[in-house]
């Protein structure tokens, strides 16, 4: 329960607030790197209608704008303060939007609009931390197929994980053609779907995988990569990348499934998140209801896997340090295993960083095949 205490405690953090830039994206201090230390001053204190009821104002001496520490924090323009914490943890314990919404007593939209401007978040967050990152070990691809909004929108989410750090490099979307049996009810709703919209493209697993592996060869100067026996997957390496440094290593799905098997990272990815996350479970009732829902999701799952976890709860006999490094720490990246607060404090704006393709679509809520309309989120 909020008092007094705590939210003295609360004003005493955000008067100690230091800016990290200027919110203007015109003002040179905009990018961190560049801004200078005593860019900003002091300037009078805000009331608010929430907790912590009064907010420190801030404003540049170069271009005069005005900001609160707020800006730079995830709860930014939010009403209802300390539920962020909360809708993340039911999340990746695989609780449902309307379970959670009824655990915390508000609005599944509520729900869906916080996981919505978590996943914007956390897209540049990755970004920024990545954006210099170069690949020193193999990489295990393969796609995790599910659906979305109905089982006549079947998709895989593709994805890159390294074999040895078990970090989750990038990932994309590939939607797909409903295939396997079907009954006369089914086929001609399928028909009726494909003639409204037309059919998803047929060749939509090797563009998206064409796309990830040219982003991970900028980042290596050769790319050992690790797949199941899929055609498509041999395509690009053999066609349409034929005259870059990628060797194809190609191991059968059918292998037993444990650490020894060299697709084991990816694996592992795919059976938690089958585990983790409602909207990947099989016949699940808690599916997406579209396809950039559904990639928010496996976005929350995999920067908390990458930054926010070790990379085994428990010991491990191949690595003994395993239960105390998260992927980000075996490559580097962070010294140590990041809480929800400490990922989530420091904002990136979309002006800070360059996003790819894909990113840059799911960040924009853009589909360019989706037969449903996506709403955009709201500004964070």
């Amino acid at each position: 329960m909020l008092d007094e205490v705590s939210i003295d405690r609360q004003l005493q953090r955000e008067a100690a607030f230091v800016p990290p830039f200027c919110p203007r994206f015109k003002c040179r201090n905009h990018q961190p790197e560049w801004a200078r230390k005593d860019f900003w001053h002091k300037h009078g204190i805000v009331s608010l209608k929430r907790f912590p009821y009064a907010a420190q104002r801030f404003q540049c001496k170069d271009c005069f704008a005005s900001f609160s520490a707020s800006f730079f924090q995830l709860h930014y323009r939010q009403k209802v303060w300390g539920l962020n914490k909360l809708i993340w943890e039911y999340h990746q314990i695989g609780a449902s939007k309307r379970a959670t919404s009824r655990k915390i007593g508000h609005s599944e939209r509520l729900v869906r609009t916080r996981l919505r401007n978590m996943a914007r978040f956390a897209e540049l967050k990755h970004a920024k931390f990545t954006e210099s990152l170069r690949i020193e070990e193999s990489i295990v691809y393969d796609g995790l197929e599910n659906f979305s909004f109905s089982q006549y929108d079947p998709n895989n989410i593709n994805h890159a994980v390294g074999k040895r750090s078990l970090f989750i490099y990038d990932f994309n979307f590939a939607p797909l053609n409903r295939k396997g049996r079907m009954s006369p009810v089914q086929k001609r709703r399928k028909r009726l779907l494909e003639n409204r919209h037309g059919g998803y493209p047929k060749d939509a697993i090797r563009s998206t995988t064409k796309r990830i592996f040219e982003r991970l060869l900028k980042r290596t100067n050769e790319l050992t990569i690790y797949t199941d026996r899929h055609f498509q997957y041999a395509r690009v390496v053999t066609e349409d990348l034929k005259d870059q440094s990628i060797r194809q290593i190609k191991v059968s799905s059918k292998i037993f499934r444990n650490f020894r098997n060299p697709l084991f990272a990816v694996n592992n990815v795919d059976l938690q998140a089958r585990h983790l996350l409602a909207a990947f479970k099989r016949e699940t009732i808690a599916f997406a209801k579209h396809e950039v829902a559904m990639q928010d999701s496996f976005l929350l799952y995999a920067v908390e896997r990458n930054y926010m976890r070790a990379k085994f709860y428990g010991t491990h006999r191949c690595d003994p340090e395993s239960a105390k490094k998260s992927p980000a720490m075996e490559l580097g990246i962070m010294k140590k295993i990041l809480r929800f607060e400490d990922f989530f404090r420091d904002r990136v704006l979309p002006t800070q960083v360059r996003l790819n393709e894909d990113a840059q679509n799911r960040y924009e809520r853009r589909m360019r095949f989706s037969r449903r309309v996506i709403a955009r989120a709201p500004a964070i």
